[in-house]
């Protein structure tokens, strides 16, 4: 895209640093993992929850938390702390990926 914070593609890159939102007091919508994975297996353990207690943290703030992996959000939700002040969103860009509810 031609920009520095693009610099890895979709790769996971901490931007401004986890910690950033902390600091920022006016508030904020902050697109969390914009251009990458929200939940991608594999992460270092304690990873979402770190993310999540940031976003508990920094209350001031409106998450938006925007995921194409369903299935694997629906693995871990119980383990992360959710922020009142948030915006979820599973997008599908096909019928075939949508769950089967039974």
């Amino acid at each position: 895209m031609g920009q520095e914070t693009y610099r890895n593609g979709f790769e996971l890159t901490f931007t401004f640093g986890l910690s950033a939102p902390l600091r920022w007091k006016k508030p904020r919508t902050i697109f969390v993992n914009s251009m990458s994975r929200s939940f991608p297996r594999g992460r270092a353990p304690g990873f979402h929850p770190a993310v999540f207690a940031v976003m508990q943290r920094a209350h001031w703030h409106r998450f938006q938390i925007l995921t194409k992996r369903s299935a694997r959000l629906r693995e871990i939700a119980t383990d992360l702390t959710w922020p009142p002040e948030r915006l979820d969103g599973v997008s599908v860009e096909a019928e075939r990926y949508l769950p089967r509810i039974a």
